[in-house]
């Protein structure tokens, strides 16, 4: 029963996440439409966020699920960074905005909060498994 109330709160967190990401992505796709211009940091948490996903299922092949990911998070941030170099000599990039830099705070936040509940929940499983 505990196992089940941790799994329900740490699943309504990262809902709560998807929302904000959501929310927040909805508010940057307008002005990248407006300005022509992308927000510094767009293509390298882009491509990073591609590649661990692609990482997965090669991580899984592998049988070393944590290994897959951050391969694909490496290949990830050096796709981005090239594209991110390319952009900024075009001059299609643009430096973030107050309103930005405040939303990248509280994404780094609930980032640290996520890392948190993962780490505790991960050690309650592992208290109740043993006991």
């Amino acid at each position: 029963m505990t196992i089940l109330i941790v799994a329900i709160i740490i699943a309504l967190i990262i809902l709560g996440i998807g929302i904000f990401v959501a929310i927040a992505g909805k508010k940057d796709r307008g002005k990248i439409k407006k300005t022509g211009k992308y927000p510094e940091g767009h293509f390298i948490g882009m491509w990073m966020a591609i590649g661990m996903a692609f990482g997965l299922p090669f991580g899984i092949a592998l049988d070393n699920i944590a290994l897959g990911p951050g391969f694909g998070m490496a290949i990830g941030l050096a796709i981005g960074s090239a594209l991110e170099a390319k952009y900024k000599k075009e001059g299609k990039i643009r430096h973030l905005t107050k309103q930005e830099k405040k939303r990248k705070k509280i994404a780094v936040m609930m980032a640290i909060v996520l890392l948190v509940l993962g780490i505790l929940a991960f050690l309650s499983f592992l208290l109740l498994a043993r006991g």
